[in-house]
């Protein structure tokens, strides 16, 4: 086929997110088996950047893949089934001679703070932009999304800034296929906080994809979807009226759900750290003590959100600092926010 450019290379910024509702469990391909809703983050984000070339007549195109500087053979993979699951969304992967993808990270990946999502976002939308040279179509973030999702299901949820929904439900709205963005919120909660207490930055011992495997044949499945359901539409009021204090409680039951439903796998796992549980602790230590609204969060990891409002940024820096940094690996915390999406960072076509 002949395209319009024969090679070129693009480069885009995405956030990762954090799940207020979480999402675990996965039907047919990369569809949710609950509805989940996340707030994107400024800080947190991959960088990714494709650069293509034309010509490979139907064949397998030469893939090389390099994060942070070093070539990682053990991801071309994952990244070969996400190439498979795009090309009807993207025709021109069926026709690349070589691809190389070079990626770096903010923060610590595979260790649960939802690298996969910011990552495959990246990519998708490196694709997205591609498409839309090769092609006549416009650039669709609404496209882009949907791909990232096949790639990692999460990863559709920091298409859009803000807070976002994804997973059909009655009442609810959204849709299996793509994430939908939530316009009605409060204006408190666009200057939320969120401070990654990062315990460790290693590996998890169980991956999320297997996490997620085993929510097919769970004793609670059942009873988890219908959970989320109900949380899903509290979250959606909470967030339209700026009720803090109702939204964290829920945000803390989903965290301690999603946990609760690792130890109870078969398989059951732990991903919890003795500093993990501490940190939760203090958190409901300080808060009752000084009636602020501050609550923590986990996505499937060791590591801790501590999610608060703008107002309170200055008194809540001082408690993390104090009391919570000693509990984290070497000190790290990440301080975050709520954040405006992907951002395209340079493109250059032949």
């Amino acid at each position: 086929m002949n395209w319009k450019r024969n090679k070129g290379s693009i480069s885009w910024k995405a956030p990762s997110n954090i799940a207020l509702i979480k999402y675990w469990g996965k039907k047919e391909t990369q569809l949710p088996l609950n509805p989940s809703l996340s707030l994107t983050l400024k800080n947190c984000h991959t960088v990714t950047e494709v650069s293509f070339e034309m010509g490979g007549a139907n064949k397998r195109p030469h893939l090389e893949f390099v994060f942070h500087g070093q070539k990682k053979d053990e991801f071309l993979e994952k990244i070969q089934v996400f190439l498979k699951r795009t090309k009807n969304l993207y025709p021109f992967i069926q026709d690349l001679k070589k691809l190389t993808i070079s990626s770096s990270n903010s923060f610590p990946h595979s260790s649960g703070i939802a690298s996969s999502a910011s990552s495959f976002c990246a990519l998708a939308f490196c694709f997205e932009s591609v498409h839309a040279e090769l092609s006549s179509e416009a650039f669709s973030a609404e496209r882009a999304g949907a791909a990232a999702r096949l790639g990692s299901g999460s990863a559709c949820r920091s298409a859009f800034p803000g807070y976002n929904l994804w997973g059909k439900f009655e009442k609810g709205g959204g849709a299996d296929e793509k994430a939908v963005h939530i316009d009605n919120i409060h204006p408190k909660f666009y200057d939320l906080k969120d401070a990654i207490l990062v315990v460790s930055s290693a590996v998890k011992s169980v991956a999320s994809s297997a996490g997620h495997s085993l929510m097919q044949d769970h004793p609670y499945a059942n009873g988890r979807i219908e959970q989320a359901k109900n949380n899903c539409l509290k979250v959606l009021e909470f967030l339209e009226e700026g009720a803090i204090w109702e939204l964290g409680a829920v945000i803390e039951e989903e965290a301690l759900s999603l946990h609760a439903l690792m130890l109870s796998s078969n398989p059951g796992y732990v991903l919890f750290r003795p500093n993990t549980l501490k940190i939760i602790e203090e958190i409901k230590t300080f808060r009752k003590k000084k009636n602020i609204p501050l609550f923590f969060t986990l996505d499937a990891g060791p590591n801790p959100h501590l999610l608060y409002l703008g107002r309170d940024e200055e008194l809540v820096k001082v408690f993390i600092m104090e009391k919570l940094r000693p509990f984290c690996e070497q000190g790290e915390v990440i301080f975050d926010e709520a954040g405006d999406g992907p951002e395209i960072l340079e493109s250059r076509f032949e």
